[in-house]
């Protein structure tokens, strides 16, 4: 085996590590991104004072069962 093959080995290596390298970076960084999302609930609550926080458990919910 010649020069030349080791040569070409080295290089597509390399370029196989770059490429895995900057696609590694991306995901990375668009996780993080996802991580430090924040959802804005208090500030639509605090759009209506009058605007009450309803759940399953509230007294506020209708039973369709009754």
């Amino acid at each position: 085996m010649g020069l030349r093959f080791w040569l070409f080995m080295v290089i597509a290596g390399g370029l196989a590590h770059l490429v895995l390298y900057f696609a590694d970076r991306e995901i990375d960084a668009s996780i993080n991104r996802l991580a430090e999302v924040r959802l804005a609930y208090r500030q639509v609550l605090n759009a209506d004072p009058e605007l009450k926080l309803v759940s399953a458990r509230s007294r506020y919910m209708r039973d369709e069962r009754e």
